[in-house]
């Protein structure tokens, strides 16, 4: 006999059909201002996690730099 498989309790799946960014392009001309507003503030994060990556980058660069003048 198969039994029902139950769900996982740490998981919940908390992002509906209507949630990601493919649902974007079905918004309606009322909603469109909206989804610019969301479409600027995933923009804005990734450019925040590109400034993050960066800096981490340039302080590596820099570390290794001392380390071999120091040397």
């Amino acid at each position: 006999m198969i039994a029902k498989p139950t769900p996982r309790p740490d998981f919940a799946d908390t992002l509906s059909v209507a949630d990601g960014p493919w649902a974007w392009s079905s918004l309606g001309r009322a909603e469109g201002s909206d989804a610019r507003e969301l479409m600027a503030s995933v923009d804005a994060a990734d450019r925040h996690l590109l400034r993050l990556v960066l800096c981490a980058a340039a302080a590596t660069l820099v570390l290794a730099l001392a380390t071999s003048l120091g040397a």
